[in-house]
């Protein structure tokens, strides 16, 4: 019980300390203070601006061509919305495109891998996928305009399929 007294007091002084301090010098040293927060929060997240923007250069440079496997299907799509977060925390993009399949009606969730980045939401694009209910790689190819013939890598799944059952899932009880 004596140390928690003893450690009470010890910081009943520093902030007494500390708020004479800043009578002494006014608010110059909480201002100070702040304009370092600031400056170090700014560049922080201007470098991960930049490790961001170069991974995502050297992801655009690689050149994907489709590769249409045994069990694949090719629709015809557009972009119904979109996705770009790059949080703070983070130093990765996570781009993701939500497309339409209007033939089937079937929703997908396409997650950037590598290729061309710039699709936008009511773009027309072909979308290769499996036909499994599984998540696996598949590619957006643009139909029009700048984007024609343009080609990404992404990792997609249908979004109309049932979510796993989690509650019954093994494991589930451990």
């Amino acid at each position: 019980m004596r140390w928690v007294l003893a450690l009470l007091g010890w910081g009943t002084r520093l902030l007494r300390n500390i708020l004479m301090l800043m009578q002494i010098t006014g608010t110059r040293l909480l201002t100070g203070l702040g304009l370092c927060g600031a400056l170090i929060y700014g560049g922080y997240s201007y470098r991960n601006h930049l490790k961001i923007q170069q991974y995502l250069d050297q992801k655009s440079a690689i050149a994907v061509h489709p590769k249409i496997l045994e069990g694949d299907a090719s629709d015809i799509g557009y972009i119904y919305s979109m996705r770009r977060d790059t949080p703070i925390h983070d130093d990765e993009l996570n781009l993701v495109w939500f497309v339409v399949v209007p033939k089937t009606n079937a929703h997908y969730s396409c997650s950037y891998e590598e290729g061309f980045p710039h699709f936008r939401v009511g773009d027309s694009v072909t979308l290769i996928h499996t036909t499994s209910d599984e998540a696996d790689d598949g590619y957006i190819v643009g139909l029009h305009d700048q984007e024609r013939g343009k080609t990404t890598m992404v990792w997609n799944f249908n979004m109309d399929n049932d979510p796993p059952d989690l509650e019954n899932a093994p494991g589930a009880d451990e």
